[in-house]
């Protein structure tokens, strides 16, 4: 049974469904397009050092009702600014570091600079925003924004461009998934600390994420069984929907099996015969 208001009305259910890396290449561009306008696509995050950033901001106009927010990035992808700029994140040949672990292992030994790192997201904002996209929240890859020391600055930089909601990653942490329970429980961890001051900034959060553990890996029956017991308040669910794969997923991506699963028009169904309210960050 569905929890109830003060009023002791029914608690309205409500879904976020996001799809990450916008822009990172043309094959996920025509992705969330396509997911936006027969799926369950409501929102997206846009990489600001995507190979295929102009392309994103092009279709925008033809998708009014896609929210669209930063993806921002301190691993993995490319930056927007060069060594000489954010020297101690941005290595000679202009990368930033491989992955998420590379990164953390690096910020806390000292080795990567708060300064460097807040130039490099401050940059990632201004591009898009200088673009013309008004931005209804902030993520990141791989969750890099739940990091101590991090979050603070993407706090900051969100009132600073007058963003004015974030994603939590609270994620449950029981049944472990296979090789998942140590990352889920660091995840959890940090994601309700940094929801916690987010909230204390003023800031907006769903109440939780959902689809991390499947990331990559969306079917529609699943999808079928989260909507149907979706609880009370605001779900986030990530997705990463595209026609083809991108450079550098792993080998368990499926990206053109999820824009199978939140386009099939079964899950559309099962979100309307369980009332959920499909929103984007715009409405929280």
């Amino acid at each position: 049974m569905p929890g109830t208001d003060g009023a002791g009305e029914p608690a309205e259910r409500r879904l976020i469904v996001n799809a990450d890396d916008y822009g990172a290449s043309a094959a996920v561009n025509v992705g969330v397009a396509r997911a936006h306008e027969g799926g369950l696509v409501t929102s997206a995050t846009l990489v600001a050092g995507g190979a295929a950033f102009d392309d994103a901001v092009a279709r925008l106009d033809a998708l009014p009702a896609l929210g669209v927010g930063v993806h921002l990035t301190l691993c993995h992808d490319l930056p927007v600014l060069g060594h000489a700029a954010a020297p101690t994140l941005v290595d000679e040949d202009g990368r930033l570091p491989p992955d998420a672990a590379a990164f953390t292992r690096r910020f806390f030994r000292g080795a990567i600079s708060s300064a460097d790192v807040a130039r490099e997201l401050r940059a990632q904002l201004a591009r898009v925003r200088d673009a013309g996209v008004r931005i209804t929240h902030l993520d990141s890859h791989q969750h890099l924004h739940h990091l101590p020391g991090v979050g603070p600055l993407v706090i900051a930089l969100a009132r600073e461009f007058g963003v004015g909601a974030v994603r939590v990653g609270v994620t449950p942490v029981w049944p472990p998934r296979r090789g998942w329970l140590g990352r889920q429980v660091a995840l959890r961890l940090m994601a309700e600390a940094f929801a916690a001051r987010a909230r204390r900034a003023g800031l907006r959060t769903p109440d939780r994420l959902a689809g991390q553990g499947e990331a990559g890996a969306l079917t529609a029956p699943w999808l079928c069984r989260l909507v149907a017991a979706l609880p009370p308040g605001t779900t986030e669910l990530l997705c990463h929907p595209a026609t083809a794969r991108v450079v550098g997923d792993p080998p368990t991506f499926d990206r053109p099996a999820e824009l199978a699963a939140v386009t099939a028009p079964e899950v559309r169904a099962a979100a309307r015969e369980a009332g959920v309210r499909l929103i984007n960050f715009a409405a929280l």
